[in-house]
């Protein structure tokens, strides 16, 4: 199968200077496992036998002590630096309890399975960076991540020329959807958040709302999809903008407060943007609903802070089943391994299942970007932490985001 209007192969490049991972110290560190592992046996999806991806070094029939003892590697990028990992850094600590859970039980066909951290930062600089670094001198054949839009999409563009697979765990752009056909993600496109969310400013009754948007492909992507949605509905829409830096927001506000929005959509690109957005609007004590996106409702301590203040709030997330028994754990371990309460459900259920995934896909056809990238595509129905998974032909989910609202400092469904 073949993403629409996917890249074709154009060859392998090589690069003369590459950059390893920042020093993350000790919040942003996770340690991957060095324990000897056995033989892989591979199929094909179609459960005809593939290639065997062992080691070269082989003695008559027999593996060397290196063949046997070296673990299966996979590339791994994240925002890790931690002004820039809200999530980055926690979902770390996630993959890496999927990932000690599939060594304890044996790896993948006998094998350790291990990460080769690298860090993206959110940008698309370091991240293309990382991407060379893992595929030209690691060799990986897997890159699980990035998180950022912007990761993802520089990801992209080296990995789909080297026929390498990338599997997003949590980038939401649009323009994901046709990056290649090695590009995957489990994370739902923007398209579905932004469209909900205006749907839902209508089902209010918002004639007129205000965006204060930052500056990034994330937050812009939602911005325009609701933008357009709104509008197809009906509705007015005000739009202010302001970068990544920036740290006052109050001229911002109060033009959109004199505009006449009887409903404001704040769009960050992280929770601490969020927080110093809530403050301000605090402190100008306007009185006026309340829209958000998915960085404000899935950071718990966030809408705890504000709770009156965004009391009714309407988000957007991508749908996932709290009350699911292996969620629970996943909670559950996640405190007792960080000492705090798991943040970001959304993001750690298809954190947990990508690398759950790529295990699951290692044991079945190997370590080979063609095999695993038709593996993936093949997934149908897939029963995980973050619900249902069925690829469709361009690599995105087929499930998408719910309505949800702020009610008594908890984010909860939408009733009509």
């Amino acid at each position: 199968m073949f993403k629409a209007l996917g890249f074709s192969a154009v060859g392998f490049f090589l690069v003369t200077s590459l950059g390893g991972c920042a020093d993350i110290g000790d919040e942003g560190t996770v340690s991957t496992q060095q324990i000897t592992p056995s033989k892989i046996l591979t199929s094909n999806p179609a459960g005809t036998e593939a290639a065997s991806t062992q080691s070269p070094a082989v003695v008559g029939g027999t593996q060397t002590p290196s063949a046997v003892d070296d673990p299966i590697k996979v590339g791994a990028i994240f925002p890790l630096t931690p002004d820039k990992a809200p999530y980055g850094q926690p979902m770390q600590k996630v993959a890496q309890i999927a990932l000690d859970e599939i060594n304890a039980a044996g790896g993948v066909n006998g094998k350790k399975l291990e990460f080769i951290w690298e860090n993206g930062k959110c940008n698309g600089g370091d991240a293309t960076t990382a991407a060379n670094k893992l595929i030209n001198v690691d060799q990986v054949k897997i890159i699980l991540g990035g998180y950022c839009n912007d990761e993802t999409l520089a990801i992209a563009d080296v990995a789909e020329p080297a026929h390498v697979v990338v599997l997003s765990p949590g980038s939401s752009s649009p323009d994901i959807t046709y990056a290649g056909d090695y590009i995957f993600r489990n994370y739902p496109s923007d398209s579905s958040q932004g469209k909900v969310l205006a749907d839902g400013a209508q089902k209010m009754g918002f004639k007129k709302v205000g965006i204060l948007v930052e500056k990034s492909d994330y937050t812009l992507g939602i911005q325009k999809v609701f933008e357009e949605q709104f509008k197809q509905n009906g509705g007015e829409v005000v739009v202010e903008t302001y970068l990544p830096d920036d740290k006052l927001y109050t001229d911002s506000l109060l033009k959109l407060k004199t505009e006449g929005v009887d409903a404001l959509f704040v769009d960050p690109q992280t929770p601490v943007k969020a927080d110093l957005i809530f403050k301000q609007l605090e402190a100008m004590k306007w009185n006026v609903k309340l829209l958000g996106n998915d960085v404000i409702a899935g950071y718990q301590d966030l809408i705890g802070k504000y709770s009156k203040l965004l009391e009714g709030m309407l988000v957007a997330e991508f749908s996932y089943n709290k009350e699911n028994p292996d969620f629970k754990k996943l909670a559950a371990k996640y405190k007792e391994t960080v000492g705090k309460e798991l943040p970001y459900g959304t993001y750690a259920s298809t954190t947990y299942d990508a690398v759950s995934i790529i295990k699951e896909g290692l044991a079945k056809v190997g370590n080979d970007a063609d095999f695993f990238k038709d593996y993936l595509y093949n997934i149908h129905d897939r029963k995980g932490l973050a619900g249902s998974l069925t690829f469709d032909e361009n690599g995105d989910p087929a499930s998408g985001d719910s309505l949800e609202i702020v009610k008594n400092g908890k984010v909860v469904a939408y009733r009509d």
